[in-house]
């Protein structure tokens, strides 16, 4: 079978790890009554690939009673960056109900080497879901997931955000979450891995304990034809993309606990998360959430 060229190591990881920065951001939703008035955290993270640098990440989320909205924006950093400039910005909004997230809306847009590529997922109250996709599948050598496959799905963020909140209600990490990001349907597995030690680190502004939970990913439909040699795989199977290993703790004191780390493996060495920068802003109605 033939084999087209891997593309570089931020293309390939980005969409995923994107989506658990994002997603994992909210987990303190359900353990904080969501406040009348809106909170915003900035979380800033930092994506090492064999020890280098590759891309930053910047998860925004605007908290409400009853509403949810996550922002991430991220770009390939420093010389891989002119080697291979990539950037995207992902939103989703939605409610939090007592069984869940319920997501509204979720639009993704980026540019890779001059070639826009967008997605908007519209929900509706049945579970269905309106996808407008650009490029089409048919233009990118796959075909489009069925609508039977597409209905009771998550967006990336906002499904990470719905195994975090069923896991505040007892579950624990111990969830199959079903994943549609407008080309690819797949399960995001999560399996709970106990409480364990974070180390120090020049990279990152958190040290300490921290619960790790353990994501897999199982493709199901809308994935190439023609089989790339990706940069997660460590043969020609998508099948063999390795597991993810997530940290979630609070930052400093009593505060509420966010994604600290994130670990998983690739062909071109481990890829490392840091969390570099938390800061959050209370919304007033002089200072407004945004929309």
């Amino acid at each position: 079978m033939t084999h087209r060229t891997a593309l570089p190591a931020s293309r390939r990881s980005a969409p995923f790890v994107a989506g658990l920065v994002a997603g994992l951001g909210t987990v303190f939703t359900g353990l904080f009554p969501l406040p009348a008035l809106a909170q915003r955290w900035q979380l800033d993270y930092r994506v090492h690939v064999g020890g280098v640098a590759v891309l930053d990440a910047r998860a925004e989320l605007t908290l409400t009673e009853g509403r949810y909205s996550v922002q991430v924006n991220a770009a390939t950093d420093g010389f891989l960056g002119r080697l291979f400039p990539w950037e995207t910005q992902s939103l989703s909004v939605g409610t939090v109900r007592p069984d869940g997230v319920a997501p509204i809306r979720h639009t993704q847009s980026g540019v890779l080497r001059g070639s826009p590529r967008t997605v908007t997922l519209d929900y509706g109250p049945d579970g269905s879901v309106r996808t407008q996709v650009s490029p089409p599948p048919e233009e990118e050598d796959r075909d489009p997931v069925p609508e039977n496959l597409t209905r009771q799905t998550r967006d990336p963020l906002s499904g990470v955000l719905d195994m975090l909140m069923a896991g505040l209600h007892g579950e624990g990490c111990q969830r199959t979450v079903p994943i549609y990001d407008g080309r690819r349907r797949y399960d995001m597995i999560f399996a709970n891995r106990g409480m364990t030690m974070v180390g120090a680190s020049r990279h990152s502004v958190f040290s300490g304990a921290a619960r790790q939970c353990r994501v897999s990913h199982k493709p199901i439909a809308g994935y190439e034809r023609t089989p790339r040699q990706a940069f997660w795989q460590r043969g020609g199977n998508r099948e063999e993309r390795p597991p993810v290993d997530l940290w979630i703790a609070p930052v400093e004191g009593a505060g509420p606990p966010l994604p600290v780390r994130l670990e998983t493996d690739s062909g071109l060495g481990a890829v490392v998360i840091h969390l570099t920068a938390a800061r959050k802003t209370d919304q007033t109605a002089e200072r407004p959430a945004p929309p």
